[in-house]
């Protein structure tokens, strides 16, 4: 069967001009599923053909509403043509553009004109940027290139550098706008209490960079209670960091009355930055649960590896282990006086195992034992005054730990730009990427790219979709 496909043009329900862009041969007898339908190789030709088709009618179109001078209303003379390019995603068109002169002497219109000079500015539609700027973000710049390719008729624009560069152009107009939405205003709800949690990863940095890797702050803001979460990543060390925290706390709603609580793992910087960001907000910063139980969890796998060749040892794991139990469930609860008991009956119980040596040097599990919670001690002595009563807190239904900033560090950062991807990056091209890749996690691509487009909200699916296409 032989398909031929027609373009119609319609003004006001009159057909004004009939094309024919593609013509299809297609078995009639179906032998296997291969003969059903219409195939890729038959539909990237005739899409590119009605883009050519249409962009061609288009230019004409606008080049007769020209053809009078603004000024004066004489008719102007068509100096020459221009070829101009555009990259599509239905392909590269090129088009001749006439350029106008008036004749009227002394008409302010007597100077050449394109027609569309100021509608045409650049090279590619910002459809096809933002689509090559959105697959970037998700796969390697090279996967990219060649999804597009297989998938679409593009002919320009889609070699790997282009991509991104493109999606570095896209990235720094996402960048401009959300600095441009955090001036205008806040968000439309405004939230009472915020929980921020923040976190540390590394990628590998280029060769010129310096060092080895790149260090990369993770975060998320999130409203007690629940509600739509806010995630994004910059270079830690760089001087921007304070300010897209706090863009990120007032798009979620953070006003100066609102309630800020940091959730970090201890380090100084982290706790620096949440009280920058905080501008003279309200701020509780609390140790992560998570971070503290790491702590312990190695103690207990020490004592839970402790031999036991003689009944006193029996006796002496036993009671190390209830004492370390004990410790975990106070802690757990906010009883920092837990740790001064543990450690005094740990160390009379790890005397039995000293005194069955018989002239040797102890085993290493006691002496690694006593150094692991020794090391313990010293980290809740630094931290003591963000200890809470995490028990108390999880049951009213706020966070204990920032598992939501790891989440965020494994599928914004380390599905991208580490794990199976073994790359190395710059800082200007890490850091850019980053927020192409935010914008995308957070829903609000579109809104910041192409603001007349459809945005579709944040919802927690996207959450899932980044790892997979990464």
């Amino acid at each position: 069967m032989v398909w031929v496909v027609q373009l119609e043009e319609v003004v006001d329900g009159t057909v004004v001009s009939r094309t024919e862009v593609a013509t299809l041969d297609r078995p009639r007898c179906l032998e296997s599923l291969e003969d059903l339908g219409l195939r890729l190789a038959d539909a990237k030709p005739m899409l590119a053909s009605i883009q050519r088709e249409i962009v061609t009618q288009q230019i004409k179109q606008d080049a007769a509403r020209q053809s009078s001078c603004p000024d004066c209303g004489e008719g102007r003379q068509v100096k020459d043509y221009r070829v101009r390019r555009f990259d599509t995603l239905f392909g590269r068109i090129e088009v001749r553009v006439p350029r106008f002169v008036c004749p009227t002497p002394g008409c302010a219109g007597a100077c050449a004109q394109s027609a569309s000079a100021a509608a045409l500015k650049g090279r590619s539609t910002p459809e096809y940027a933002a689509t090559r700027a959105k697959l970037a973000a998700q796969l390697p710049y090279r996967q990219a290139a060649q999804l597009l390719a297989d998938l679409l008729p593009v002919s320009g624009g889609a070699a790997h550098t282009t991509i991104r560069n493109q999606t570095f152009a896209v990235a720094e107009k996402i960048t401009a706008q959300a600095c441009e939405r955090a001036a205008v205003g806040r968000a439309e709800k405004t939230q009472k209490a915020l929980t921020l949690q923040l976190d540390h990863t590394y990628i590998r940095a280029a060769a010129n960079e310096g060092g080895r890797h790149l260090q990369v702050l993770a975060g998320e803001v999130e409203p007690d209670g629940g509600g739509p979460r806010r995630r994004f990543a910059s270079l830690a060390d760089s001087s921007e960091c304070p300010r897209i925290v706090r863009e990120h706390l007032e798009q979620s709603g953070a006003t100066q009355q609102t309630e800020l609580t940091a959730l970090t793992d201890g380090d100084e910087g982290l706790r620096n930055l949440a009280r920058a960001a905080a501008s003279g907000r309200p701020l509780r910063i609390i140790l992560d649960w998570f971070h503290l139980a790491m702590r312990l969890r190695p103690v207990e796998q020490i004592a839970q590896g402790l031999h036991t060749r003689v009944p006193t040892h029996v006796a002496a794991k036993t009671k190390i282990s209830d004492a370390l139990e004990h410790l975990h469930w106070r802690l757990w609860h906010g009883k920092l006086d837990a740790l001064g008991e543990c450690y005094e009956q740990v160390r009379e119980a790890i005397s039995a195992f000293r005194r069955h040596a018989k002239g040797k040097p102890m085993s290493t599990g006691p002496r690694a034992l006593m150094t692991g919670l020794h090391e313990l001690k010293r980290y809740i002595a630094n931290n003591a005054g963000t200890l809470i009563n995490y028990h108390r807190r999880q049951q009213a239904g706020l966070r204990v730990s920032s598992c939501g900033a790891e989440s965020t560090a494994n599928c914004l950062i380390n599905h991208r730009m580490n794990k199976s991807q073994q790359m190395r990056w710059s800082r200007r091209g890490a850091d850019l990427l980053l927020q192409v890749r935010a914008a995308v996690l957070n829903g609000e691509f579109d809104a910041l790219v192409r603001p007349g487009s459809v945005s579709h909200a944040a919802n927690e699916d996207q959450h899932d979709l980044l790892p997979l296409a990464a």
